[in-house]
């Protein structure tokens, strides 16, 4: 009944939303192609539950207590502030968690909830781990699942803190993306070392830091080890670091391509040509589909948000988009 109380419903209606609805009439489900090849599968809840995971996200969100090396879904904070942390820096390490979501399944969500710091009735773990789950996994696109991580990573982000730190490091993590940087001029071969193959240098996670993300419930995606140094293109989650949090110079051409296709062939023609060339490798077809000026506009806005509202770039792309559309 406190949860219901807490949650701003009654009850009986929240027993039936997270018992009685079927479970394929909870969410709906759709795929989205993944940047590095593959799909990612998303659900979102499409009944009342989605009111009320908003409100449980709300409740999490003030229990929850923001670790310094969390970037991602948390106020104030996002990938320009994760990339900030490692600017300049002689060795970028960057490794994914495979299969973030799906990996952390009803057992685990319910015993967050019951351990330490939270410390919940195992009934009432158990109500909020049902509504947080679906298909026995966090459902990628509820509202209630990106705080939820954090409260599960916790414990491995204090871990990973700890360990940069002892090696002369600095750890962030943004949502399932790592990053470990230095400024030592050898890597620190407890976090990763390279083996060198036949053709190509192979990036091994040291035993140290392996045995932390193990022991949490966590697989690192292997083939997606990078370790960047100092003199080569440093990225991190998807930006540019060697000297400060910058746009890959691919994003910025695109959106030169978008504005002179739109001052040059018109909307319609732009549109087309977008939707042919970039659509299919980014999006998927969803109920909210975004026109080509949404678009257009967000990435400009992208570009303000990384490289700042003075920089000549961003001010020259949107006197272009306000001098086609006649903006103001």
């Amino acid at each position: 009944m406190d949860i219901a109380d807490l949650l701003e419903v009654s009850y009986p209606r929240l027993v039936y939303h997270i018992y009685l609805v079927e479970t394929d009439k909870r969410y709906k489900t759709f795929e989205i192609p993944k940047k590095s090849g593959g799909i990612r599968q998303i659900s979102t809840p499409i009944t009342a539950l989605k009111i009320i995971q908003t409100k449980l996200n709300q409740v999490l969100q003030t229990v929850y207590e923001i670790k310094p090396s969390v970037h991602g879904f948390v106020m104030g904070k996002n990938i320009v502030t994760n990339a900030q942390a490692h600017t300049k820096k002689r060795y970028v390490l960057n490794l994914d968690l495979t299969d973030f979501f799906p990996s952390i399944n009803f057992g685990r969500v319910r015993g967050m909830f019951m351990a330490t710091p939270y410390g919940l009735h195992p009934d009432v773990a158990t109500v909020l781990a049902q509504i947080c789950c679906h298909n026995n996994q966090l459902p990628q696109g509820a509202p209630t699942s990106p705080i939820v991580t954090n409260m599960i990573c916790a414990k491995m982000d204090s871990q990973l803190q700890r360990l940069a730190k002892e090696y002369k490091a600095t750890y962030t993590r943004y949502a399932d993306d790592i990053t470990f940087s230095t400024t030592l001029p050898k890597f620190p071969e407890e976090l990763a070392y390279i083996v060198a193959e036949e053709y190509v240098d192979k990036i091994f996670i040291g035993n140290r830091l392996l045995s932390i993300i193990n022991e949490n419930g966590f697989e690192v995606n292997n083939p997606k080890n990078r370790l960047q140094v100092k003199g080569n293109h440093q990225e991190v989650t998807g930006l540019t670091t060697n000297l400060f949090p910058n746009v890959d110079r691919r994003y910025v051409r695109q959106v030169r391509a978008m504005l002179h296709a739109w001052a040059k062939f018109g909307l319609e023609a732009a549109e087309e040509e977008f939707r042919g060339k970039y659509e299919k490798k980014t999006r998927t077809v969803t109920k909210d589909k975004l026109t080509f000026k949404q678009v257009l506009r967000g990435k400009i806005a992208f570009i303000g948000m990384v490289k700042g509202n003075e920089d000549p770039i961003y001010l020259k792309f949107l006197k272009l988009y306000k001098q086609i559309t006649n903006e103001q």
